[in-house]
């Protein structure tokens, strides 16, 4: 038997024991011990019950997947028995004690890090894949809307890679913690009063959305950018349609540009974990809140909630 957990109803896990299916592994697979999880705002939607993957029931499981774990049996070439690893993996039936990944979707964990830090790996690479995704940033305004654990990192990264001056815009009072991150202004407001609030020269060239899962963000960054601007919409969206203003993209020569991290997950959660170690001490209060796996939805409860303090909700194993 192995521990897990189970949607029971929106916003509610509850914890279980289930059999533990220890079918045999095709090639390039390995089997976890569930070690560290961190969560994300993509997890909420699917704990709340607007997203759910196709064929799966939500009650079967909990969604997470940013995980770290120890490898305890492996079909592997590359990750053998005893590695400790960190990648993607779970989904929506991420939170239990025992889970089977692909390798191309983790790497090892250096020594240097223990199991919390390097948690971040996994949202730090497909930030900085973004970053890859943008234009020069060098002498540009820029700005970023939301100042929650990816907006932070995105602050971060656009600041070293030469963004002459950067905005973190959030109606939660982050203004402490953006700043340490790199922003050089805070503006605590939602996104739609911000663009009222702008003036031609203020206006940034290119401005990072962060939040999702609504429209009024990324219309709020078209209408804030400057012309001939460039907008990334990084937060992942739960309505398959969005209404945008596509005049103002037209008439004021806007791009928009979006999408997920997929493909060489090798090279991103690589990238991240030098980028990490490069700049540990930065990133030192990143995981604000460590919780046991066996009080998993205080952990979801709070992470569901922004609010001042909370950045990264890891969830341990007990």
């Amino acid at each position: 038997m192995m521990w897990a957990y189970r949607v029971d109803g929106p916003g509610f896990v509850r914890r279980i024991e289930r059999p533990d299916d220890r079918r045999e592994l095709a090639p390039g697979q390995v089997r976890l011990r569930f070690m560290v999880a961190g969560l994300c705002g993509s997890d909420m939607p699917k704990l709340n019950g607007i997203v759910v993957r196709k064929g799966t029931p939500a009650h079967d499981g909990a969604p997470i997947h940013e995980v770290v774990g120890e490898v305890v049996e492996s079909a592997s070439a590359t990750l053998p028995v005893g590695q400790r690893v960190v990648g993607t993996g779970g989904g929506v039936t991420g939170l239990c004690e025992f889970l089977v990944v692909p390798d191309q979707r983790l790497i090892p964990v250096p020594d240097a890090l223990g199991d919390v830090e390097a948690v971040s790996i996994q949202s730090l690479g497909t930030v900085l894949r973004a970053a890859d995704r943008l234009p020069d940033l060098s002498g540009k305004r820029v700005a970023v809307i939301g100042a929650g654990p990816i907006g932070l990192s995105f602050l971060h990264v656009l600041k070293q890679r030469g963004a002459a001056h950067l905005t973190s815009i959030d109606p939660v009072d982050r203004e402490d913690t953006a700043r340490r991150y790199g922003a050089d202004e805070f503006v605590r407001m939602r996104s739609t009063q911000w663009v009222d609030t702008l003036q031609d020269h203020e206006r940034p060239a290119v401005v990072v959305e962060a939040v999702g899962h609504q429209h009024a963000s990324i219309t709020d960054a078209l209408r804030a950018v400057a012309d001939h601007g460039f907008v990334y919409g990084f937060g992942s969206p739960d309505d398959p349609d969005y209404v945008l203003p596509y005049q103002q993209i037209y008439e004021r020569g806007l791009t928009l540009h979006a999408g997920r991290t997929l493909g060489d997950w090798h090279g991103v959660l690589a990238g991240s974990r030098d980028y990490l170690l490069k700049h540990r001490d930065d990133f030192s209060d990143y995981v604000s809140h460590v919780i046991p796996a066996s009080d998993a939805q205080t952990a979801y409860s709070l992470y569901a909630r922004p609010q001042r303090g909370r950045l990264k909700v890891a969830i341990v194993a007990d």
